[in-house]
């Protein structure tokens, strides 16, 4: 919602897209910056108590950004805010990972990341309504002037709704109920970190936490065995009890007689036999090289005597370092599991700290968690819930990437690389005499292959000599065929042509006897015309001179006729 109010912001406190941007990212980044330090930001106090202040800063942070006028101001007082809902972040995530079962913790995280989705939706939506539902409101008495546009009052809003969800927060998930807050938060920032990891050079000491019915001597048991097969040698301790002056101690803590024990007094005994444990067992067996396996540790001090009494966890952690000259552990393995399913366990009737109340033992639980999230690197938290199998196979696990070689296993991993040198030798020329015979295997198949293929070549050569001369004569067959059919049929054109040519001799022979005989008839009809015509001519000849003498004779007779009559 701050990050989707920042345009608005930006625009009231009469900045442009540049005021925009450097708000954004001061939000943003201060998330960032938040997430990466949570971590290692203070150790010794409680995670869950670490939640609720950083949630309570960030809503102060966002109320001071909404009542300040100043650019600079504000973007420094988002920026914390954005630090403080980083830490608040990756808080939560932290506990919520170390409340959950194993099998349910991957849904639960995806039920997460999608309600924080949803409500980053939301506010991304709703903030800027509300902000422009709000408006610009200004108040004025004498020279105080109280003006501030919408966004400015959300801000202050949502900084306001988070001092009371801190609050919230804090009492429902506080694991140091008894305890001041203010007291914690002064040991966490003045009273120092938890001791600094300072092992010895020489050894490797394992710690195995956890609270009562946890199966630490079991693991203890199976581990110590599990390392002296390995080639180590392994001594297999616990606190308190481990030495002469440990045993009475021992015997005066857990005993129910000794209920009314002081705790800082219980914290001291627990110091003491820490400090004889460690300068008479513990160190110098870990200057011998050898692998101590500790059922208990510093860490249960701080747990038991911090989280679980009233005392600051600081103060025990200072007073233990003290105690073992700043010994830590090489691994701590936290064996978890929850106080109910723990009681359970227990065959005998309970010591004194066994018969703590259940809130007493949540709050030693929640105090392991505490300072496994502050070191992972040297803690390992394993369910002490599942079958004591499985939780031996997961510190087998993390063993063996940290453990050293023993003496055995170094012998075992030159022996071991000198017989894989003899091997890879041995191989190695078992590889060149292979390799040796298959070049000749594969030089000999070569020049088979090649004799082969000579072979083939002169084969298909021959063949195609064969085809070619077969070719050549089929074709000289054809040819020969062809110029026979050429032949054969020049000859019988020849022979039609001198049919053709004496039948056209016969024709025209024929035509021309036709065609006298044609003449012929011709000129005998022409003939018989000539006399038929001159047969006329002398008949007309005739005619005319037989009128020609009608007509002189009828002249003569009409002269006659006239001279008669005359």
């Amino acid at each position: 919602a701050a990050v989707a109010v920042a345009v608005l912001h930006a625009k009231d406190l009469g900045g442009g897209p540049v005021l925009y941007g450097l708000t954004v990212g001061a939000l943003t980044g201060g998330v960032v910056v938040g997430i990466r330090t949570a971590p290692a930001l203070l150790p010794s106090l409680s995670r869950r108590r670490l939640l609720a202040l950083a949630i309570a800063f960030a809503g102060i942070a966002l109320l001071a950004a909404g009542l300040v006028p100043d650019d600079t101001t504000v973007l420094l007082l988002l920026a914390l805010a954005g630090v403080g809902a980083g830490v608040a972040a990756n808080t939560g995530h932290a506990l919520l990972d170390q409340e959950t079962e194993d099998h349910r913790r991957a849904r639960t995280t995806e039920h997460l990341h999608a309600v924080v989705r949803v409500c980053v939706a939301l506010g991304a939506v709703v903030g800027p309504v509300l902000a422009a539902a709000i408006g610009p409101h200004r108040l004025e008495s004498g020279r105080f002037v109280f003006a501030h546009g919408g966004a400015a009052f959300l801000l202050m809003l949502l900084g306001a709704l988070l001092l009371p969800l801190a609050a919230l927060v804090l009492a429902k998930v506080d694991d140091r109920s008894g305890v001041p807050l203010r007291h914690d938060l002064r040991d966490a920032l003045l009273g120092g970190d938890d001791p600094v990891p300072a092992p010895t050079a020489n050894g490797f000491f394992i710690a195995l936490e956890g609270g009562d019915g946890a199966g630490k001597s079991t693991q203890a048991e199976a581990l110590a065995e599990w390392i002296r097969g390995k080639g180590h040698e392994v001594v297999l301790t616990r606190e308190p009890g481990a030495t002469p002056v440990g045993k009475r101690l021992r015997s005066i803590l857990l005993d129910v007689s000794s209920a009314g024990l002081s705790h800082r007094a219980e914290a001291l005994l627990y110091a003491a036999d820490r400090a004889e444990h460690v300068d008479t067992v513990v160190r110098p067996a870990l200057e011998r090289g050898a692998v101590v396996v500790s059922d208990r540790y510093i860490d249960s001090s701080v747990a038991y005597q911090g989280a679980g009494r009233d005392l600051s966890p600081t103060e025990i952690a200072r007073i233990n370092r003290w105690a073992t000259d700043g010994l830590v552990p090489h691994l701590t393995v936290l064996l978890d599991v929850a106080p109910e399913a723990a009681r359970e366990r227990f065959t005998e009737a309970p010591d004194r700290l066994e018969s703590e109340p259940a809130e007493f033992h949540a709050r030693v639980r929640s105090g392991f968690l505490t300072l496994a999230a502050a070191d992972p690197g040297r803690y390992l938290v394993v369910d002490a819930g599942q079958e004591p199998e499985a939780v031996t196979t997961a510190v087998r696990h993390r063993l063996d990437q940290v453990l050293p070689l023993s003496e055995a296993e170094i012998k075992a991993q030159e022996e071991a690389r000198r017989k894989a040198e003899e091997e890879a030798r041995r191989k190695a020329e078992e590889e060149a005499a292979r390799k040796a015979e298959e070049e000749r295997l594969e030089r000999e198949r070569l020049e088979e292959e090649a004799r082969v293929r000579a072979e083939e070549e002169e084969r298909k050569r021959r063949e195609l000599e064969e085809a070619q001369r077969r070719e050549a004569e089929r074709q000289a067959e054809e040819a020969r065929q062809r110029a026979e059919e050429a032949r054969r049929k020049a000859e019988e054109e020849r022979v039609r042509l001198l049919a053709e040519e004496k039948a056209r001799a016969e024709e025209e022979e024929r035509l021309r006897a036709e065609e006298e005989r044609r003449r012929k008839q011709a000129e005998e009809e022409e003939r018989l015309r000539a006399e038929a015509e001159a047969r006329r001519l002398e008949k007309q000849r005739k005619a005319e001179e037989a009128l020609l003498r009608a007509e002189e004779a009828r002249r003569a007779a009409e002269q006659a006729a006239a001279a008669a009559a005359a």
